[in-house]
């Protein structure tokens, strides 16, 4: 039995897309199957006709594409799409082994092939197995050959399409015909042979309708999906099947039963309406009643709720006069209406003073920056202002804020403060001792670095006068020293380097020259059996010193190298993608030993490192080197689950453009 599978909901993943992405090429080649109705078929005008023809043109408004049709058969049709000669083809059947060599779009049609036969040999054949010893004919793309291929004993005839095989069989030239169900009919209402032949119920290798492009041609199956979707969701999809497929009194009984439904509906509704009005009305009755003695019973609540309302108001001026937070409001015309004690204190002036200066200009233009009228509806400032009333230097930070009644009008403002002052003295002092701090570890660091060298070189010297005329002793003198003069110089140019940075480079930086000086790293990789993925966005242009980035990737690689030496499980992976329009993100996984959550919170600080003949300048470096190029760098790590980091860099955009085009009309302005 023939069955049929609408995929009509919109379940399917939406893919963004316009028009304007397919602006490279509008005009694309279908082929279409000409014996195919009622899919595909060319009608009295000799025009193509049928579902297909339909669904293209649908597709064609929806995407803005236009589509020239070929007709052609399956066969010949499929080999065309593979050459590039077409760039669809409409009404191909899924298959497995056409999946290997074509991409498909979402089904829009399922339907299984039917067993035509006639009409005096329906007590004889039922279903497949009653075949056998039968002569079968059967159109050659049909997905249900290979079964019969497989049965024995069955006299086997294939055709070009549907059409031959239906010709076939009414010409006594086969007993059974195997084909689609609706293609039949129509060619045997349109032969007249309808009643000399039956189509049996019997379900034979569904087979899912689609849309066949060339394999890797993402753009047009990307259109193809999301037109088809559209069409599912608006479920244009079903009308077109149903003009074609649903007979004609189908169609009356269906809209006779949809309007009986919907008319059930809104009876039902009209009943459940009138009883709900009537079960409202009982309760509105009992409700006034209910009412009225509770107005009876306010007027006796109203002094109650006077002395309330003026016990809250005292309540309210308790909690204002004990907040840490200096409050003060003001009414339209800015005039002071209240204070509580917390903002006397701050301001060095009694509360009875404050409200007395409400026209004092002086002390408005303290707070003038975070006028209402100012633009700025509630804003946070922090400035320094010097109080005549002690002479003192106070910091206060404040922020005004409009107030509203209980109708959203506006009523006033209200002056929120705080006195900073010892606080913005301690984090100066905190500051200044995070400083030594650094300053002691950086000096700690180089004399620790310096030392080890010094100490081999000085004692190569001390050997020198006993020791030279020994062959051996100058060996090792000559294969030692110039490596701890070498480490000497290294450790004092990355600390010169570390001091005084140069100032970078700027300039746009296509993604994958990023990775161009890896090849070194990728040698050793392989000779350590490492696992080396990468994953770029080519069509990422960077805003960087390339040089500098350069230097930061390639230090980043090394120490993941280093990490996974002693892993059974060696792999290192790039990825460069887009964070956000105006961001480019480089990842660098590994699979190595990981670091420890206290080492994550020093891996960036002068000098600091776990490595044995580690200098702990190369992180610090490229920490300084992303931060010159506008840029951030993050770390995610566990003990023995790998390591991850990120650095955030930003892209070349339009805007970068325009300040490079503006820049140069400057530079070349002031020549």
């Amino acid at each position: 039995m023939a069955f049929l599978s609408l995929f009509c909901c919109a379940s399917f993943g939406q893919i963004p897309w316009s028009s304007d992405v397919y602006a490279e090429q509008t005009t694309f080649i279908i082929a279409v199957e000409t014996a195919l109705p009622p899919f595909s078929f060319k009608n009295e005008a000799n025009e193509m006709d049928g579902i297909n023809m339909e669904l293209m043109e649908e597709i064609a408004k929806n995407s803005g594409a236009v589509f020239e049709y070929i007709p052609m058969e399956i066969k010949e049709a499929e080999k065309a799409l593979m050459n590039g000669e077409i760039d669809a083809l409409v009404g191909s059947t899924y298959s497995i082994e056409k999946d290997n060599q074509l991409d498909f779009t979402q089904p829009y049609f399922t339907m299984s092939q039917s067993i035509i036969i006639p009409s005096n040999r329906e007590k004889d054949i039922h279903t497949l197995t009653d075949l056998r010893n039968a002569h079968v004919v059967l159109d050659h793309t049909t997905p249900v050959i290979r079964t019969f291929l497989n049965m024995r004993n069955t006299n086997l005839t294939t055709v070009s399409n549907q059409y031959s095989g239906i010709l076939t069989l009414l010409n006594d030239r086969a007993d059974v015909f195997i084909g689609n169900k609706w293609t039949a009919e129509f060619y045997l209402k349109k032969l007249r042979k309808e009643k000399k032949y039956i189509i049996l119920d019997e379900v034979i290798e569904p087979a899912d309708y689609t849309i066949a492009v060339k394999q890797g041609n993402q753009t047009l199956l990307f259109m193809m999906d999301n037109a088809l979707t559209e069409l599912k969701a608006n479920r244009q999809l079903n009308g077109i099947i149903d003009k074609w497929i649903m007979p004609q009194s189908d169609r009356k009984i269906a809209r006779l039963e949809q309007f009986i439904f919907w008319l059930t509906m809104i009876l039902t509704a009209g009943a459940i309406i009138l009883f709900i009005i009537y079960i409202w009305n009982q309760k509105l009755k009992k409700s006034v009643h209910a009412k009225t003695l509770t107005l009876h019973l306010l007027n006796g609540d109203l002094e109650n709720q006077r002395q309330k309302l003026a016990n809250s108001e005292a309540f309210k001026e308790q909690i204002l006069n004990n907040i840490d937070a200096g409050i003060i409001t003001f009414d339209h015309d800015f005039l002071i209406t209240s204070c509580n004690e917390k903002a006397a204190d701050i301001l060095n002036i009694s509360k009875e003073m404050i409200l007395n200066i409400s026209n004092h200009n002086g002390f408005l233009k303290m707070f003038v920056a975070s006028h209402p009228e100012q633009g700025e509806k509630s804003t946070s400032f922090l400035r320094i202002r010097v109080l005549n009333g002690q002479h003192e230097q106070k910091v206060i930070s404040y922020s005004m804020h409009k107030m509203f009644n209980t109708e959203k009008l506006h009523t006033g403002y209200l002056l929120s403060m705080n006195d900073e002052t010892e606080k913005k003295t301690l984090e100066k002092k905190l500051i200044t001792q995070e400083k030594l701090h650094a300053l002691g570890q950086l000096v700690a660091g180089v004399a620790h670095e310096i030392r080890n060298p010094l100490t081999a070189i000085k004692t190569f010297i001390d050997l020198l006068p006993s020791k030279y005329d020994k062959p051996q002793f100058r060996q090792v003198l000559m294969e030692h020293l110039p490596n701890e003069v070498n480490r000497l110089n290294a450790i004092v140019t990355d600390l010169i380097e570390y001091a005084r940075p140069r100032p970078p480079n700027i300039t746009h930086c296509p993604a994958h020259e990023l990775i161009s000086l890896l090849a070194f790293h990728k040698v050793t990789m392989e000779k350590k059996k490492i696992n080396f993925e990468q994953a770029i966005d080519e069509n990422l242009i960077f805003y960087i010193d390339l040089q500098q980035i350069h230097q930061v990737i390639l230090n980043l690689v090394l120490n993941s190298i280093q990490a996974v030496e002693e892993k059974v499980e060696k792999m290192i992976k790039i990825t460069i993608n887009k964070e956000n329009e105006k961001t480019g993100r480089i990842s660098i996984s590994d699979t190595g030993k990981g670091i420890k959550q206290e080492e994550q919170n020093h891996i960036f600080e002068p000098f600091y490192t776990n490595k044995d003949k580690g200098v702990g300048l190369g992180l610090t470096l490229s920490y300084r080197l992303i931060k010159e190029n506008n840029g951030d760098i993050q770390v995610k790590s566990h003990p023995d689950c790998g390591t991850t980091f990120t650095i955030l860099l930003p892209l070349f955009t339009n805007e970068t453009m325009k300040e490079e085009d503006q820049y140069e009309v400057t530079c070349i302005s002031d020549r």
